[in-house]
Order: structure tokens, then sequence, then C-alpha cells
């Protein structure tokens, strides 16, 4: 099962079991993962989960979502990808 970890400055804040099929990431509170940082939009991005495959989408943030240091809209996620909103990864 995949999984997102939610780290800050080199420390990790939370992991977080991606079971459910579509996981919202955004700064408001009915997101899946709320990430209370002004730099993330209120509905940022999602990550949908079909079989063993995830996908991350930016859903139009004001300042983007990367991926391994790259600006992505929407890509496969792999094993060990570094993805940043704001200054958190």
């Amino acid at each position: 099962m995949a999984k997102l970890i939610l780290s800050m400055d080199g420390l990790v804040l939370k992991e977080i079991q991606l079971t459910k099929e579509r996981t919202t990431i955004g700064r408001k509170p009915h997101n899946d993962i709320q990430i209370d940082n002004l730099a993330v939009s209120g509905e940022h991005a999602v990550l949908v989960t079909i079989l063993a495959d995830s996908f991350l989408e930016d859903l139009g943030s004001t300042n983007g979502t990367m991926v391994n240091g790259q600006s992505v809209k929407n890509i496969l996620c792999r094993t060990t990808m570094l993805l940043r909103w704001a200054n958190t990864s």
C-alpha cells in the first residue's frame, strides 16, 4: 500500500497510508491531508489511487506542485518521490 510521508525541514511530521481512491491535499480543513501553510492553496492537489498505481494532480494551485524539483500538473507516482508544496515535502 502506498503512503505519503509529510515532512518539514527534514523532520517527519506524519506518515499517511493512502487507503482511499481519492486523497485531497490543501490548506482548508475539509481536505484529507491538511497543510496549514499560506503558500498551500485551499484545494491544492489530489492523489488518485487505482489498484497499485497512484497519480498526483495539481488542482490549479497558485504556487504549483513540485516532484523531484520539477513543477508538475499530473504525474504517475513512483517509489521514493519528493513532493513539495510550499516549505513542506
